[in-house]
């Protein structure tokens, strides 16, 4: 009877370890309801050469808003079409060249290079002020082609665009269509290039303190976001896979079992 009695047990210690959640998987398992964590200083997607952004300067006389903005241009079969600000549905960019600056209408060469969006709308508005172009016109800046890469064990990996600021990682990996099963939440990594020097990060969605006080927390644009994989996904990458998965199940089995018996012949 013993020996049908450990049997039983040892099935019941095998379904219960192919039914178990690995805690590897839980996201910010160590908070709790009502858990305060402080965030690291978020200094701001500032602008880079080869940036884009969108400038759009309103005042009162529709004439001036013209000269102020450049005008959406749409290509129609061969033929360049140009519309005014009021008449069109969409506003052309600003490309900043190699030394951050652009050229602005009725203002010329502005440098913008390291200037946050805000910091950019003051900026044109203080110069169309002090050069005596118009009293208190409203600047609307946007960004147009910032974007950060996806890869290695999430939903979908590519190329995803910054539409606002303060975008998070794990905003940045939920657009990606979150990480699989197979990515590791305790290894990822965010390579980032600042001040001419390429910098790496390695965060975990199992350490929320560590997490929030990264200065990888908030993405930048250029970001590349690597999620790596877990053993399993790596076994399986391996030519005998299935072989090596088959001996680390039958090895954690026969670990059970030699437990229980142990228990039951004590």
């Amino acid at each position: 009877m013993k020996y049908i009695y450990t049997i039983k047990l040892f099935f019941i210690a095998l379904l219960l370890t192919a039914c178990s959640t690995p805690k590897s998987i839980t996201y910010l398992q160590d908070l709790s309801d009502g858990q305060i964590q402080k965030l690291a200083a978020y200094k701001g997607i500032t602008l880079r050469p080869a940036d884009m952004v969108s400038i759009v300067v309103n005042t009162k006389i529709t004439e001036l808003t013209n000269k102020l903005n450049l005008p959406f241009t749409t290509q129609i079969v061969g033929n360049t079409e140009a519309t005014s600000l009021s008449q069109s549905h969409g506003v052309s960019g600003y490309t900043l060249d190699s030394e951050g600056n652009i050229d602005f209408p009725m203002l010329g060469k502005l440098h913008l290079a390291g200037k946050t969006r805000e910091e950019v709308a003051l900026y044109v508005k203080k110069a169309l002020e002090d050069n005596n172009i118009v009293i208190n016109p409203v600047v609307t800046v946007e960004f147009l082609n910032l974007k950060y890469s996806m890869m290695g064990e999430v939903g979908h990996s590519g190329e995803f665009s910054i539409t606002r600021d303060k975008m998070s990682i794990i905003e940045a990996i939920s657009r990606a269509g979150d990480m699989t099963l197979y990515g590791r939440r305790d290894s990822i990594f965010v390579y980032r290039q600042e001040d001419g020097v390429q910098k790496t990060y390695a965060l975990s969605l199992l350490d929320s303190r560590s997490l929030y006080s990264s200065p990888a927390y908030y993405i930048q644009q250029n970001d590349i976001i690597y999620v790596q994989p877990n053993n399993y996904r790596k076994r399986q990458s391996t030519a005998n896979a299935s072989e090596v998965t088959t001996v680390s199940f039958w090895l954690s089995a026969i670990s059970a079992l030699a437990t229980i018996a142990v228990l039951i012949f004590k």
